[in-house]
């Protein structure tokens, strides 16, 4: 990725890999937003892919005329379902020796971002799917007064009402953490079967929220402090399913219905998955099914550069997230072990 001048004189924005691409009128073309890692020398060409507005693709080519100093936002995951996308960062991987150290990070994650997030504006947006994160959360105990600045929302939901505790995560994890924690500011649905109006309701009450309990980005698009996310055998992520529809969504809205199973369930899009400011995948825990846990695919998400989004849906969040796996569920990557500090540290 090149910051170059170009001959055009207009402007207009582009998503690229997650960042914000924009051609001014001054004929620069920069990052505008924060974070990224170096500056790029002189005399380096890169050729630059977007997803227009009708999903068509659009192929921009800028030659590097000079070097100029750039920063990008921490995200830079592709937003173009069809792109090749490179394998995550290895800072971004975490392998700890057990599944009991995983949690640890987890946790200690949670109450980092959280502390961060009050210390800066007071409050705490967090989202958090069903799965084995509410297992890991479980046995959070939170050691400050967090809890009562925070706002939860979920990553994903099946339609269902929400006080069945044999499918409706809401009520999984009241159960399991929410209750004894105390945490009451939490967006539920409404608890029907109609996906679509679901997924239109649940978007127009994490709207009405104030900009101080979940901020938005200079798109509007909401900004979680922390996003936990799960993901499936096949690189599912939230209800985001491979070769769905739904995942080949890029400026629409921000929770979308999944019709994947019976009943339907509604899912942040992954625009909105993408730009929180931490995102932290965790893989641990094995079992006589599968001995090795989800080796295979955490090894497609983060390693693989054959899948796209598109078909392994995960891969999407190679590069905005802190992966932290046990050895097991790392076993098919040749990586070094980490520790639980460093994965801390490097969110």
């Amino acid at each position: 990725v090149v910051t170059s001048r170009c001959d055009c004189d207009w402007q207009e924005s582009v998503l690229l890999r997650g960042c914000r691409w924009r051609q001014q009128s001054s004929s620069r073309s920069r990052y505008d937003h924060e974070s990224f890692p170096t500056n790029i020398d002189k005399g380096i060409t890169n050729r630059i892919i977007r997803q227009t507005m009708n999903l068509k693709l659009l192929l921009l080519s800028c030659f590097a005329a000079g070097s100029h100093a750039f920063q990008a936002p921490r995200s830079t995951t592709s937003f173009i379902r069809t792109q090749q996308i490179y394998a995550s960062p290895a800072e971004k991987v975490h392998v700890l020796p057990t599944e009991s150290e995983v949690t640890q990070a987890v946790h200690q994650l949670v109450e980092s971002c959280a502390k961060q997030a009050i210390s800066k504006r007071g409050h705490f947006a967090l989202a958090i799917p069903g799965g084995s994160v509410l297992k890991v959360l479980s046995s959070l105990d939170p050691s400050d007064d967090w809890v009562s600045k925070t706002t939860l929302c979920f990553v994903n939901h099946k339609c269902v009402d929400i006080t069945d505790e044999s499918s409706a995560i809401e009520a999984q994890a009241r159960a399991k953490f929410l209750d004894r924690w105390g945490l009451t500011d939490i967006i539920s649905l409404n608890g029907s079967s109609d996906g679509k109006k679901e997924a239109d309701d649940y978007e127009s009450k994490m709207k009405a929220l104030p900009e101080s309990k979940l901020p938005r980005d200079e798109d509007g698009f909401p900004v979680f402090d922390l996003s936990l996310v799960g993901v499936g055998d096949d690189g599912h992520i939230g209800s985001l399913y491979p070769n769905r529809d739904e995942i080949d969504i890029v400026d629409g809205p921000w929770v979308t219905a999944a019709f994947q199973k019976d009943p339907p369930s509604i899912s942040l899009t992954l625009p909105v998955m993408q730009r929180a400011q931490t995102t932290v995948i965790s893989a641990a825990g094995q079992s006589v099914k599968y001995p090795n846990g989800k080796a295979g695919a955490m090894r497609l998400a983060i390693a693989d550069e054959a899948v796209t989004p598109k078909d392994f849906p995960a891969s999407a969040l190679r590069e905005c997230a802190i992966w932290i796996l046990d050895e097991a569920n790392a076993s098919e990557m040749e990586l070094e072990l980490s520790t639980v500090e460093k994965a801390v540290a490097d969110a």
